[in-house]
């Protein structure tokens, strides 16, 4: 496997578990406050603020980590010069 490929490799086994950290954080969130999920109301108490805007956050993490990792995958891989070292096709 060429440097390239194993950096990009490590970046992505970062990315997924960056995410699934991200995951479980906001679902703790949602579990932790139920009215994350409905419209803000007046007098609410300011965890659920707070909560509301740190799901909110998490998805946008989430977003940009999925933009991130589709520019990673969609990177072309550079050619090696010697056939014995490319990888099979399949």
């Amino acid at each position: 496997m060429s440097s390239n490929r194993f950096t990009t490799t490590l970046l992505l086994a970062g990315i997924t578990a960056l995410e699934s950290t991200v995951v479980t954080a906001s679902r703790a969130l949602v579990d932790a406050h139920p009215d994350v999920n409905r419209e803000p109301r007046n007098g609410e108490p300011i965890e659920v603020t707070t909560a509301r805007a740190l799901v909110y956050d998490c998805e946008r993490l989430l977003a940009a980590l999925y933009d991130y990792r589709s520019h990673l995958v969609a990177k072309p891989s550079r050619p090696t010069d010697r056939p014995d070292q490319l990888d099979w096709p399949f």
